[in-house]
């Protein structure tokens, strides 16, 4: 399990971490019962502080995707996986914007602006 930083981004590294083991659960690519690094080893993986992993796991946890507790590895919340009709429709909409040139910024953006008309 390999999680990068852009510390040059204007997106805060929790939100980096945070989206990275996000799309890494959503998609099945870890596990529900996965246990994931320990705040001290990624952050020090990322040089970043361990409250800026704190605070991923927690934004992760109030979301429901991963289960922490005192002294235990965070792991991956059962049935944190997505369905695969929803992961075939957000591939199919990845595929048509790299086929149109829009840029991920773009494709995030409609999202957002379609997830909150419903």
């Amino acid at each position: 399990m390999t999680f990068s930083i852009d510390h040059a981004s204007p997106i805060p590294a929790f939100d980096q971490i945070s989206m990275q083991i996000d799309g890494l659960i959503r998609s099945g690519l870890l596990e529900p019962g996965t246990e994931l690094p320990s705040i001290r080893r990624l952050s020090q993986d990322l040089n970043v502080s361990t409250g800026t992993v704190r605070h991923a796991y927690a934004e992760l946890e109030s979301r429901g995707l991963i289960i922490t507790s005192p002294g235990r590895a965070a792991r991956v919340a059962p049935k944190s996986k997505m369905s695969c009709d929803v992961l075939a429709a957000i591939q199919c909409l990845v595929e048509a914007a790299r086929k149109k040139n829009v840029d991920l910024n773009a494709t995030q953006s409609v999202l957002t602006t379609m997830w909150s008309m419903r």
